[in-house]
């Protein structure tokens, strides 16, 4: 299943692994273990029907066991909210007692049936499901979308539409026969034995078998009216089904699959195992998912032309199947293990896109894959391997399975080399065919086939949490001509994680002479490979000549981060020399901090020379973030220069840098550009939203009626409107609170349009510019009633603006989102958003009670020096008093009155 980001934006976790990171555990959460298996499902059939106008499905499922207790009296199947009207043996004559606990169904057998015995059990039942299995069909704010139903199992949806064993651990063939109206196609699980017609009801009745075992969750069923795209590997069929209309879309999108196919089958040795492969495309679907034999995309992956200028969905086409074997034919038995099937299908993925588009894509997917994962780290650390969660396991399908566990692959790799990580994969691949696995089979697949003893790999990089957080310093020795390279792992330093074991490659660019110097100079490259084992070392590496390029962990093998000061001269030449696209990002990311003119100089040359998008965006960031005219300068020159679509994409995004009223001057000219570039038009999408986002950076006078204008421009999945809605996210205005609201709240609008408005409103929170007031309890109610919204999208960008506002007002809608809502990951999202609120509110009590405590105390003080001072005065005068009346002579002094110090002010 495609990872989707939804709701990405909020806090989680609830204790501090280290110091103020927050853990991954959310209150109540517990761990999770592979349920047991009294008996193992052998088949299950599915005889149903479909009610489009009631949205339910009814039939009868008959599920083969064989005993694997030695004595079974009962089964237990999975049933949400099922409406269970009979229950017998296979054959239909003997009734079985059966009741409800949850979503439990509980059944007495017949008889004890013994270890190796089989019996099967028929399930007559009836549901309106909620979860599993949905219904789709056109609305106010999408008029035209078909009629349709499609099913999501992962991780534990499917026993919402039938009862079944819905854990990864039991694996079973199935068939399923499934009458719809007769307009409609059906798309299923292996091959189709037959359609039946019956004309008096206006039905058609499709048969499908599935002879490869899989788990429940994997079952599939898509229904609705499709154009099918023929295609075929090595006799295989590989079809794709559109929506009609759609057609050449889907050739852009599906046409490498067979490709793709013959490349895993050749990497992973074991040849695509199954007698079909079809990509089906509904509406409202998202993300993707990889059902045996037939994977399901999302609606909002198909490009059109103009979306296929700068965005391709081949990684996605790739991820889904990777799956066919990691995931499907080799499945987790558990999902504390989920990493065995997603943290694959997001790295091999990546391995395709080495084959296809080169190196240099394949290594930005790492950088972009590691932030991901770092972002995500901070947010709440935990290891890949994992089994605290609420309920379903949803939650664990997140940024340390698939893109940290991407990232700990590419370091794997490095680590055995190429020819031993290929052999060990196939080994683990062929080993475990058909199989449920678990982490200690692919760490004794890797051993038995390279020699390498893998414990220690394992528990740091699988096992264990977090990453090294490398301080790494340099220094040219010229008489020896020796390089000194520091290596400080910080985490280890500071007690905020062990020491990581790991290899690492130190490269160098060295001239060919002492007289080779400067940005054109002849270097030749020199690495070195040493080994980290303790939180500090320090390397001397022999050179010729002093170099003019250092890098430390060229290629980004090791999941890290990185401190490494260097001369800006080195960097400059970095930038302009490095073969290696992570080294020229790195350097514009280096120089950007420096800021120097030469510095400046040399990103405004490169943003105009560099023949690499990715590299392009980092040195356009890099200029944005000087926020000085010689920087504006370069990019307005770049805007007007560079056709290549990123390129241009990150330029604009560049120019919401320059922010009034700070830099007046700077953000209207830079707003200016923006408007210009709006008000012509972009060949991409994603450059015209990239623009108006950051034209609400400018926060410049005329932006609030810009953007405004914008929202009457629709386009692929609303792109350009969600640019629109950032930028008033971005600008901060209070009288964007109500614009946003009302296209958020408008259910004529399309889902994108609602979800890509909640989205702005949740930038808005985070701008932190809405006071309390009206706008701000507009705000407020405006998100709450967006939890009603029917669109996920919609739904978790709400929550996001929620938990930015921090208002306690906002907990009874999110508690009532908790209470009704089925779908974990959902329901994850509402309770971080919850937990923001509260701790900060708590925060905000705190910081008041203090603040009171404080005051209150400066009160008493005051108070207490206007006593001390008038008893002072008053010790003073009746000194003088008695002076007098003891006696003393006329002339004598009278006594100083002093104040005294005060008493100390209480400490907070």
């Amino acid at each position: 299943m495609k990872y989707c980001d939804y709701g990405d934006q909020l806090s989680a976790g609830t204790g501090a692994d280290d110091h103020d990171r927050p853990g991954f555990a959310l209150p109540g959460d517990q761990p999770h273990y592979a349920p047991d298996r009294p008996a193992d499902v052998r088949h299950v059939h599915i005889d149903v029907a479909l009610d489009f106008e009631r949205k339910m499905v009814s039939g009868t499922v008959t599920t083969s066991f064989a005993a694997l207790f030695e004595q079974v009296r009962e089964i237990t199947f999975d049933a949400a909210e099922l409406d269970i009207q009979r229950v017998t043996l296979a054959d239909g004559t003997t009734d079985l007692d059966h009741w409800s606990e949850g979503e439990r169904l509980h059944v007495r057998l017949d008889q004890a049936y013994s270890y190796g015995e089989a019996f099967g059990i028929a399930i007559q039942y009836a549901a309106r499901p909620r979860s599993g299995l949905h219904f789709i069909g056109p609305d106010a704010g999408n008029p035209d979308r078909p009629v349709q139903a499609w099913t999501q199992g992962q991780p534990e949806s499917n026993h919402f539409w039938f009862p079944c064993h819905d854990f990864p651990n039991d694996r079973a063939t199935t068939s399923l026969r499934v009458t719809v109206p007769a307009r409609f196609m059906t798309m299923s699980n292996g091959r189709l034995e037959g359609v039946d017609e019956q004309r008096a009801a206006g039905t058609k009745t499709y048969r499908w078998r599935h002879d490869v075992p899989h788990p429940a969750y994997l079952v599939t069923l898509v229904v609705g009216e499709f154009v099918e795209l023929e295609d075929h590997w090595r006799g295989v069929p590989v079809n794709y089904y559109v929506r009609a209309g759609r057609e050449a879309d889907g050739h852009t999108m599906f046409d490498k699959t067979p490709a793709m196919i013959e490349f895993y089958s050749t990497h992973f040795g074991v040849d695509y195992p199954y007698e079909k492969y079809a990509q089906i495309v509904p509406e409202l679907f998202t993300g993707a998912m990889e059902n045996t034999s037939a994977t399901t995309h999302s609606f909002r992956l198909l490009p059109d032309p103009r979306a296929s200028l700068d965005f391709k969905p081949d990684p996605v086409v790739a991820h889904e199947l990777v799956h066919q074997w990691f995931g499907d034919l080799l499945t987790c038995r558990d999902w504390g293990h989920i990493w065995l099937n997603e943290t694959f299908a997001t790295y091999f993925e990546m391995a395709w896109m080495q084959q296809d588009a080169g190196e240099d894509e394949y290594r930005v997917e790492v950088r972009n894959n590691l932030r991901a994962y770092l972002a995500a780290d901070a947010r709440g650390r935990r290891p890949i391997v994992y089994n605290v969660y609420r309920k379903d396991g949803q939650e664990l399908f997140d940024r340390h399975v698939y893109q940290k566990g991407s990232v700990v692959l590419h370091l794997l790799r490095f680590v055995l080399g190429e020819e031993p990580f290929w052999r060990a994969i196939q080994v683990y691949a062929q080993r475990n065919r058909g199989r449920e696995v678990i982490t200690a089979d692919l760490e004794r697949a890797i051993e038995e086939t390279t020699g390498r003893g893998m414990a220690r790999f394992f528990e740091e990089w699988v096992y264990g949490a977090g990453h090294p957080e490398f301080q790494v310093t340099y220094a040219w020795d010229d008489e020896h001509h020796m390089a000194r390279i520091g290596v400080t792992q910080k985490q280890a330093r500071e007690g905020k994680g062990a020491v990581f074991h790991t290899p690492v490659d130190i490269r160098f660019g060295v001239p060919t002479s002492d007289k080779a110097t400067g940005p054109n100079a002849k270097v030749e490259s020199v690495s070195f490979r040493v080994q980290l084992e303790e939180a500090e070392h320090t390397f001397y590496l022999p050179l010729a000549h002093r170099p003019l390029l250092v890098r430390f962990d060229p290629g980004s093998r090791v999941p890290k981060t990185l401190e490494f000061e260097r001369p800006a001269d080195l960097l400059r030449f970095q930038l302009r020399r490095d073969d290696d696209v992570l080294g020229r990002i790195e350097a514009a990311e280096a120089l950007s901090k420096l800021g120097d003119p030469q510095s400046v100089e040399a990103l405004a040359r490169a943003l105009l020379d560099e023949p690499f998008w990715a590299v392009r965006a980092a040195i356009a960031q890099a200029l944005g973030e000087q926020r000085s005219e010689r920087a504006l300068d370069a990019l307005l020159a770049g805007l007007k220069q560079v056709a290549e679509h990123k390129g241009r994409r990150a330029i604009a995004a560049a120019l919401g840098q320059f922010r009034a009223p700070e830099q007046a001057a700077l953000a209207e000219r830079a707003a200016g550009a923006l408007e210009d570039l709006l008000q012509a038009g972009d060949p991409s999408y994603f450059v015209e939203a990239a623009a108006a986002e950051a034209l609400g950076r400018t926060r410049t006078g005329h932006a609030f009626d810009r953007l405004v204008g914008l929202l009457d421009r629709p386009s692929w999945n609303q792109t350009i409107r969600a640019g629109a809605f950032a930028g008033l996210g971005e600008l901060g205005e209070p009288r964007a609170v109500e614009v946003v609201a009302t296209w958020m709240l408008d259910r004529q609008q399309p889902m994108d349009v609602r979800a890509s408005a909640a989205a702005g409103l949740a930038t808005l929170a985070r701008t932190h510019r809405i006071e309390p007031g009206e706008a701000h309890a507009r705000a407020i109610d405006a998100a709450g009633a967006a939890l009603d919204d029917p669109w996920e999208g919609t739904v978790f960008q709400a929550l996001g603006a929620l938990s930015a506002f921090g208002d306690v007002k906002a907990i009874p809608a999110i508690e009532r989102f908790i209470a009704h809502h089925v779908d974990s990951h959902g329901i994850r999202v509402a309770r971080e958003a919850l937990l923001a609120i509260r701790r900060g509110h708590s925060r905000d009590q705190e910081t008041r009670r203090l603040r009171t405590d404080v005051d209150g105390l400066r009160e008493d003080n005051r108070k207490l020096r206007e006593r001390l001072v008038a008893l002072e005065a008053q010790s003073g005068a009746n000194g003088s008093h008695n002076g007098h009346t003891n006696g003393h002579s006329g002339d004598a002094k009278p006594r100083q009155t002093r104040a005294r110090k005060p008493a100390a002010t209480a400490r907070k």
